[in-house]
């Protein structure tokens, strides 16, 4: 069985990252980039994208170079997919990890009441301290 997830690191200006805290489930009480599982017929990106407005409520864009999603505007979205299995009974996850700019205040966060307890802006070497997915571990050490 697969288990297909999308997450999004949204960097901005000052080279910050945005993480949630998350309230239940497998994370609680941990920081983690935005994300969630795809749905069905739906392209990862466009499911960074909902999930970053779903748990956050904040809008963005993620580059798509090759227009794999529709018309292809910007440079690179920094996708990194990964496969994993994290237990016997042979459930592989599917991670793909988006990068993209966004400049958002802290007021204009809107976490999702059932599921994001907080939402802030960590340095990268910070972020990297708070994350515990491999999945995050990796996209913040290779945008180091």
């Amino acid at each position: 069985m697969h288990r297909v997830v999308s997450k999004v690191m949204i960097v901005n200006s000052d080279n910050h990252v945005l993480m949630a805290k998350v309230s239940r489930g497998f994370f609680t009480g941990y920081w983690t980039l935005p994300g969630g599982f795809v749905d069905y017929g739906e392209h990862p990106r466009e499911a960074a994208v909902r999930e970053a407005m779903e748990e956050l409520g904040v809008d963005i864009a993620i580059d798509d170079p090759k227009g794999e999603t529709g018309d292809a505007f910007g440079e690179n979205d920094g996708a990194i997919i990964r496969e994993e299995v994290f237990n016997d009974d042979g459930i592989n996850w599917v991670s793909f990890t988006y990068r993209c700019k966004g400049e958002f205040r802290d007021d204009e966060l809107i976490p999702k009441n059932d599921e994001i307890e907080e939402a802030r802006w960590f340095t990268k070497s910070e972020a990297l301290k708070v994350a515990v997915s491999i999945f995050d571990i990796e996209a913040i050490q290779k945008s180091l």
